[in-house]
């Protein structure tokens, strides 16, 4: 089985490593095809398009970057190939795909840092590599790439643009005052008229004054980024307001909000909201309203003002459901259900917390309809790393007969490693089967003792009930039940403390003479240097050759025997001996029925089988030995039980 497996591997591996050595032909095809008929011309116009498409459209955007990509790398031109990279980079950029985007930025950058370091494109990488360093809150390497990209020679507005995207890395490590430095040197050196610009700043300077617990000046700043933009002419293209400082403004709007509420200014907060409120009505920002109104009833909700809160809530509730925005929707019915909840309108929070139900549904959907598209570009980004590793092989010469004979080794050497660790895991399954089926054995070898056991014990009770002896009958029962209770409860375990094994002999003796007391005496000696609480052996191991000693030995002597226990210790370990007085093996064999020898030879197999198996499994070495005394003056059994790990094992 073995051999076939392994031949079959060997197959496929050199099946493979033929089909390799035939592609590169069939891979320089593709490569000449794009050579043919690409030119630089029609790479930049792919590339032109797809930036334009980068945002409204992404997957048409990199159906051209595919295209552009493989003509690029068959022109062997790095410069749009890095131009592929960046734009690959700025799409992933847009869908928060962090980790796409680093690398295809490297990319763009090893292409571009060498010999282009002066071109836009270059600019736009450093951009997008401080940018995606700082989301993924790598700040070091953020601080990198602002710093390289400010050492450029840049515009007044470029230049700005970098220093807060500088401030920005303070801000979020939490160093403010570092971040308000560059912001001033910011408006010290550069003499830029724009109220964009300089709103994105007087934004920058509210956040950091907001998180430096000044909300006056944080709220001077703000109110004075607001005036700017409310000044800025018809001429200023609207769309690059929306882009670059709604979203600023509504980060600080945010951090001066929070400070507010924490120093319990709930009326400034109010008043903050309400202009917010009233400015994105103007500019249609319908869903920054519905937002401000969420967080406006908080406000009001902690003044008291319970009447107010809801209405406001749900005049957001309305603008969501208007403008379609689940997320929002859901948002605005939980606080709007708790509100409700809170002030005993059961009915009311009920309608609404289903209503909330509804739009956490709808978002959900809309999640898992924006994951697709987001997969699907994913997908889309894979087949471009394909198209350019088929054309960069392409490029290369076909294998030579080295690199094959190297791969065909390093295909044999991997063939014998998965067959030297599968046989090795093989050989371990083996072993732990071997051990499963032994340890099985074990038990069903410790089962066994319990019926013999029993059987003789039950006999003990028969006897003193035929003499008509309900009374010591009866003792013995309850001794007996006593007894059986701990030898269940301890014939599954595959050790026993020597305390809970010395109390299972102790009641065995005892309970053989009340039967035998006529016949025997007994003293158990125990070692008082031994921890019987943490010295542990196998259980039921010295309770059978007691019973030997006493049914086969001092059972038939005419006179009174006695019997010995003792459990000691020597150098090798736990050393049990069992010492009796009586008629001796020899005679004891004599007197025996066919039955009775047939029964003792089984019992006495049980247990050597049981030492077999614990000494295979638990690699020890127990020995059991017995001797007649002389004269066949009785019998002397000796039980060896080596210590280790804790254990008489």
């Amino acid at each position: 089985m073995k051999r076939a497996i392994c031949i079959a591997i060997l197959s496929s591996v050199l099946l493979a490593l033929n089909c390799y050595a035939q592609e590169p032909s069939q891979k320089k095809e593709s490569y000449k095809s794009l050579k043919s008929r690409s030119s630089r011309s029609e790479v930049e116009q792919l590339l032109r398009e797809a930036n334009d498409l980068k945002i409204s459209n992404p997957s048409q955007a990199l159906n051209n970057v595919q295209e552009a990509l493989g003509m690029s790398i068959a022109q062997s031109d790095s410069f749009n190939e890095a131009k592929c990279y960046l734009l690959v980079g700025e799409i992933n950029e847009n869908i928060q795909e962090w980790g796409l985007a680093l690398d295809n930025y490297e990319h763009a950058y090893q292409k571009l840092s060498a010999n282009y370091s002066k071109t836009v494109e270059y600019q736009r990488t450093l951009r997008g590599l401080g940018n995606t360093y700082l989301k993924l809150e790598n700040y070091t390497q953020a601080l990198r790439y602002f710093q390289e990209a400010l050492k450029l020679p840049l515009s007044d507005v470029e230049k700005t643009e970098r220093q807060l995207d500088l401030s920005e890395v303070y801000y979020q490590m939490g160093n403010y005052q570092e971040a308000l430095k560059v912001i001033d040197e910011t408006n010290s050196n550069s003499k830029i008229n724009s109220e964009v610009l300089d709103g994105k700043i007087q934004n920058q300077k509210a956040k950091i004054y907001a998180r430096l617990n000044n909300v006056d000046k944080a709220n001077d700043f703000y109110q004075s980024s607001q005036r700017n933009l409310r000044s800025v002419g018809s001429g200023a293209p609207k769309q690059d307001i929306q882009d670059d400082v709604a979203v600023q403004s509504a980060n600080a709007k945010e951090e001066i909000s929070g400070a507010l509420r924490e120093q319990k200014r709930f009326d400034e907060d109010i008043a903050l909201r309400e202009q917010s409120i009233e400015s994105n009505i103007e500019s249609n920002n319908l869903s920054e309203v519905s937002k401000d109104k969420i967080e406006l009833s908080k406000s009001l909700a902690a003044k008291g003002e319970t009447s107010k809160a809801i209405r406001e809530l749900e005049e957001a509730a309305v603008l969501a459901d208007t403008i379609n925005n689940p997320k929002e929707q859901a948002t605005a019915y939980l606080h709007l259900a708790e509100l409700y909840e809170k002030n005993g309108m059961p009915s009311q929070a009920l309608n609404t917390f289903k209503k909330y139900s509804e739009a956490v549904a709808h978002t959900e959907k809309l999640n898992e309809a924006a994951l697709q598209e987001k997969t699907d570009l994913i997908k889309q980004q894979k087949e471009i790393e394909s198209l350019g590793n088929r054309v960069v092989l392409g490029q290369q010469e076909e294998q030579t007969t080295l690199q094959r004979q190297q791969l065909i080794i390093y295909g044999l050497l991997l063939i014998i490693a998965v067959i030297v660790v599968t046989s090795y895991f093989i050989f371990k399954s083996a072993q732990a089967s071997k051990r499963a089926n032994q340890l099985l054995a074990l038990k069903s070898l410790r089962s066994q003792m319990n019926p013999h056991f029993i059987f003789n014990a039950l006999n003990s009770v028969n006897h003193f009930i035929s003499q008509n002896d309900e009374r010591t009958a009866n003792k013995f029962l309850s001794e007996f039940s006593r007894l059986m209770r701990l030898v269940l409860e301890n014939s599954q375990e595959d050790f026993i403390s020597l305390q809970k094994e010395e109390e299972i002999i102790s009641l065995y003796v005892k309970l053989e003479h009340y039967r035998f007391r006529d016949k025997f005496d007994y003293q158990i000696h125990l070692d008082e240097n031994l921890n019987k609480e943490t010295l542990e052996l196998p259980p039921m191991l010295i309770q059978p050759y007691i019973e030997n000693a006493v049914w086969h030995g001092l059972r038939y002597k005419e006179s009174k025997g006695n019997l010995n226990v003792n459990i000691g210790k020597d150098s090798h370990g736990l050393k049990v001996e069992i010492l009796d007085n009586g008629i001796g093996r020899k005679k004891s064999s004599e007197l025996k029925t066919a039955n009775q020898k047939k029964h003792n030879s089984t019992g006495l197999k049980n247990i050597q089988d049981r030492l077999s198996i614990l000494n295979t499994v638990y690699k020890t070495n127990y020995k059991v030995a017995i001797e007649d005394l002389p004269s066949d003056a009785g019998t002397r059994v000796t039980i060896s039980l080596p210590l280790q790990n804790g254990h008489a094992s």
